[in-house]
């Protein structure tokens, strides 16, 4: 590279960059003085000996034999001693580069390394520790940006909210010919300002929303509750929507125990949930509203048997401001916000919220609730796609199981946009057909992928699903 300067060579220092002072020191004392007194030691008997003319007695035969042992067990004394400082020298910082590795990978920028070896591994530990701390302030500037881009959120929200008041009442008064009589195409115009303005101060609320779920703030009210009573209210809540279409809300909930909980945000939820399958529901068909209690939590489920989602639409459906394409959905558009502020509700109490589907077949949406409530709220991200987090972790799943070819792998997949579900489970497939994966591993990775797009659906409720076909 133009620029660098190669140091010469240098073999003091490469051979004290090894192993410290005192350690050249034993080296010395054990690996060259005592074999060499012992050597001499052997040549001054031999010669003595060889020299004279007198016969060699069992005594020196065996005095000859003792000095030769001593030799060689001071030589393999050497050998041992010398390998194991040398070979520590070498891997104890190699090791402390790994935990640092490690600790970076955790997101823990303030670890350092001091290696001392004056050669390349102490020039990769003081690469490493200049890396930490430009990544270090470059996550400090990333906190700063998420804070404030929160706080902005937050404000302008609050700031957004206050005008939006005055003007609805004002649209209202003119809608009710307070100030005089309107033509009918007013009349229309009025009607569509008002709807526009609901719809901007909805908006506006779920931005105020999401503001408070990502400043972990968002306000649980924990009590002694019925999910159950819980559950029957909002689905008779939801009748009058759906109503409108001829829908049929179906529940069916399993003996859940009293729990400590926020019924109002699991309420929140489950509306949001109901509300989306009555959008995305044919006339004159149902929608089955499940509960069921499981080890640690309670399983949710909303089944409609409406237009369903392809692929993509499955995997960026929690995502802000996603609009699946369908024309059946353009007469009841929405803000784009419910499903990421029911994502980050259900993930503030530490639950997971997932959807499945099939185009044509429908959408189940799940999510759980703990029975134990989380009080500490976590922030949780809203805007940004979760598109890239997936990708991010199918990465790691392929690196995980097929090494440095699953970078290639996984690449060439999402060249070909091939990376949703069936696709990777038929990819998977054709693994195991050429003998690359085992059985084992084949099912093993199929059943990673599957979590990665949410299949945490529990055997009692597929085999409830079967029954019911």
């Amino acid at each position: 590279m133009l620029g660098v300067v190669e140091e010469p060579f240098d073999i003091k220092k490469f051979l004290f960059g090894k192993i410290n002072n005192r350690l050249t020191i034993l080296f010395l004392l054990v690996g060259i003085i005592a074999p060499a007194i012992g050597i001499y030691y052997f040549y001054s008997i031999s010669f003595s000996l060889l020299s004279s003319d007198q016969e060699i007695f069992a005594e020196q035969i065996f005095l000859l034999d003792t000095a030769t042992m001593l030799i060689i067990v001071l030589i393999a004394i050497n050998i041992g001693i010398v390998g194991f400082f040398v070979s520590r020298s070498i891997t104890k910082p190699i090791k402390k580069l790994h935990n640092m590795a490690q600790e970076m990978e955790k997101g823990n920028f303030d670890f350092r390394v001091d290696i001392k070896t004056n050669d390349e591994i102490a020039k990769l530990g003081d690469a490493l520790n200049m890396s930490a701390i430009a990544l270090g302030k470059i996550e400090e500037e990333r906190k700063q940006l998420e804070k404030a881009k929160s706080e902005f959120l937050s404000m302008t929200s609050h700031e957004l909210r206050t005008p939006i008041t005055p003007v609805k009442a004002q649209i209202q008064m003119l809608q009710a010919q307070y100030f005089g009589e309107l033509t009918e195409k007013q009349k229309e115009s009025l009607s569509i300002v008002l709807r526009n303005t609901e719809r901007l101060g909805k908006m506006i609320e779920d931005f105020l929303e999401i503001s408070r779920i990502e400043a972990a703030r968002l306000k649980f009210n924990f009590r002694e509750t019925n999910l159950k009573e819980t559950i029957e209210e909002t689905v008779g809540l939801m009748t009058c929507f759906a109503k409108e279409k001829n829908i049929k809300l179906i529940s069916n909930i399993g003996t859940i125990p009293i729990v400590e909980a926020d019924p109002d945000r699991v309420s929140q939820v489950l509306r949001n949930l109901i509300h989306n399958a009555i959008k995305f529901s044919k006339n004159n068909s149902e929608i089955e509203i499940n509960a069921i209690p499981q080890k640690d939590h309670i399983l949710f489920s909303v089944k409609d048997y409406g237009i369903g989602m392809n692929p993509k639409d499955q995997v960026r459906v929690f995502e802000p401001f996603y609009q699946i394409e369908s024309t059946i959905n353009r007469e009841h558009e929405g803000t784009g916000l419910g499903l990421p502020i029911c994502r980050g509700i259900v993930e503030s109490q530490k639950g997971k919220i997932w959807a499945e589907s099939a185009l044509g077949r429908g959408s189940t949406f799940y999510f759980t609730f703990p029975l134990e409530p989380v009080i500490d709220v976590e922030p949780i991200k809203v805007l940004f796609s979760l598109r890239f987090e997936i990708e991010k972790e199918l990465k790691e799943e392929f690196i995980s199981l097929l090494g440095p070819m699953g970078i290639i792998e996984f690449n060439d997949l999402k060249n070909k946009n091939a990376i949703g579900k069936d696709d990777l489970f038929n990819y998977i497939d054709s693994l195991k057909e050429l003998s690359i994966l085992s059985n084992s591993n084949a099912d093993e990775f199929k059943t990673n992928i599957g979590k990665i797009f949410g299949d945490y659906v529990s055997n009692e409720i597929r085999e409830k699903e079967v029954l019911n076909r």
